[in-house]
């Protein structure tokens, strides 16, 4: 009798815990944040190797700034040195083509008004398939000053006109969206939050969600989380293996590329149906027949 009633028992706590398991197989489907896209990141570009062509919009990490010093000197200087980028590493490792539209300093208002190689002037002029925008750390240091607004995706954003959006932060990070839309319809887009370690004494997560957003209001356009996802910038063992003084090293900024190729793979592999018509961006082709014109033809016969 009590061997019976022990097996018993011993079926209901496997039972119970296959129930468990199940939940939590539901709730890791249902919640996708559950899964850190970056929790082991790969020294390969896996799926992101698709594009050919890249465009990355930023400031000085997305330039490879090096913050040195000149001989003789205790003024430190900071030199733009694009071929140690992350955008550059990351299209080297796919073998793709690549620009950074980036320089030190740069902010989503400069991005959108400055007239030189590296801002909206020239981008509009080379459409990519892909974008990455990395944009925030100096615009949040305007807002920390009063000179800039953080605003609403809700109500700042004009969808016929983007000439006619409020100018805050969220008004010129659509802007940059719309911008690159209208020369390239198809492009896929990725948006990217700051990270955690470089709080100020204004929560940035403010900022974070305006990113966030933009992959509400747009399609085509994907969350690159690394404030939810990446290592803490701030910690010694980061500054000790990735920095040079403010600023990331030759390694920081290869890792990081990495840390993007691992990212992106994993919103692909999420996301196939999404990426299917990559080699068809910009040549007018489609992946499948248009509706319309089939409705068209059918009708005529």
């Amino acid at each position: 009798m009590k061997k019976t009633t022990v097996i018993v028992a011993g079926l209901a706590i496997i039972a119970a815990a296959v129930v468990a398991i199940a939940k939590v197989a539901d709730m890791r489907k249902d919640n996708p944040e559950d899964e850190n896209p970056i929790g082991t990141i790969k020294e390969t570009p896996g799926l992101t190797a698709i594009f050919r062509s890249w465009g990355f919009i930023g400031d000085s990490l997305c330039s490879g700034e090096m913050e040195c010093y000149a001989p003789g000197t205790d003024h430190v200087s900071y030199n733009d040195m694009y071929e140690y980028s992350w955008g550059m590493q990351l299209a080297r490792l796919c073998g793709a083509e690549g620009y950074c539209y980036s320089q030190g300093g740069q902010t989503a208002k400069a991005w959108l008004e400055t007239e030189n190689s590296r801002t909206w002037a020239e981008a509009r002029l080379t459409p990519k398939q892909a974008y990455v925008i990395a944009l925030g750390v100096n615009d949040f240091y305007q807002y920390e000053l009063g000179n800039l607004q953080m605003g609403d995706l809700s109500t700042d954003v004009d969808m016929e006109d983007y000439k006619r959006n409020a100018d805050t932060f969220a008004g010129q990070m659509a802007g940059i969206v719309q911008r690159v839309k209208s020369i390239q319809k198809e492009a896929k887009i990725f948006v990217v939050t700051r990270p955690r370690g470089e709080e100020g004494p204004i929560s940035y997560e403010c900022f974070n969600d305006i990113v966030r957003g933009l992959s509400d209001f747009f399609s085509d356009v994907y969350v690159i989380d690394l404030y939810r996802y990446a290592w803490d910038y701030g910690t010694a063992e980061h500054v000790v293996a990735n920095k040079l003084n403010g600023h990331l090293s030759a390694a920081g900024y290869l890792q990081t590329a990495y840390m993007f190729c691992t990212y992106i793979d994993w919103i692909i592999r999420h996301n196939p149906e999404d990426f299917k018509n990559v080699p068809l961006i910009g040549t007018g082709y489609m992946k499948y027949p248009d509706e319309n014109n089939s409705a068209e033809s059918n009708n005529e016969n």
